[in-house]
């Protein structure tokens, strides 16, 4: 008890005590705010679908286009089996940045696939097929494109993690960042 009465232990003590719970209350509350714009990527809002959902519309598509595929050019089926693969593997992952990746090289792909099937007759049932499935997967992209998850990413970042105390206070307090897609 005579060492708390120490004034150098005490005021040693309380600013202990401030720093950690500064760092708790950092920690708490930025992430969940990061959480928050984050989930934007994730989440539906009314009248419009998240990025993530346009993924797996664009994944559909794609799946449905290397079914067609697969009866009419071997190579460009495995070529895109293996960017959907990715592209789910960093869906699942939730990795947002691995799937802005993976989206570009589907997005190669698919038009490879497309192009491979250009010059090939098709029956009706395929031809309605991949019209359709050239339409969903372009449709998704330009909501992709028109989402404004990126806006709302960098605003935060500019109006609250960059700021003043938490761009000092959130990588002490282990509090990452949401990422961008792109």
């Amino acid at each position: 008890m005579k060492l708390l009465k120490n004034r150098a232990v005490a005021v040693l003590l309380a600013v202990l005590v401030v720093a950690g719970s500064t760092f708790l209350n950092t920690r708490i509350k930025l992430s969940e705010e990061c959480r928050r714009v984050e989930d934007g990527f994730y989440t539906s809002d009314s009248g419009s679908k998240s990025i993530y959902a346009r993924l797996d519309s664009r994944l559909d598509a794609a799946n449905g286009l290397w079914t067609i595929l697969l009866d009419h050019d071997a190579e460009a089926a495995a070529e895109l089996n293996k960017a959907r693969s990715a592209l789910l593997k960093a869906y699942d992952a939730r990795d947002i940045p691995d799937m802005y990746d993976a989206n570009y090289v589907l997005q190669k792909a698919f038009d490879d696939a497309s192009s491979a099937l250009s010059g090939v007759t098709l029956s009706a049932s395929e031809a309605d097929a991949l019209h359709d499935y050239v339409i969903t997967f372009a449709g998704a992209q330009r909501m992709i494109d028109e989402s404004d998850y990126n806006d709302g990413v960098l605003t935060f970042m500019r109006s609250t993690y960059q700021r003043f105390p938490a761009s000092f206070l959130a990588p002490l307090a282990g509090v990452k960042a949401p990422e961008l897609f792109n």
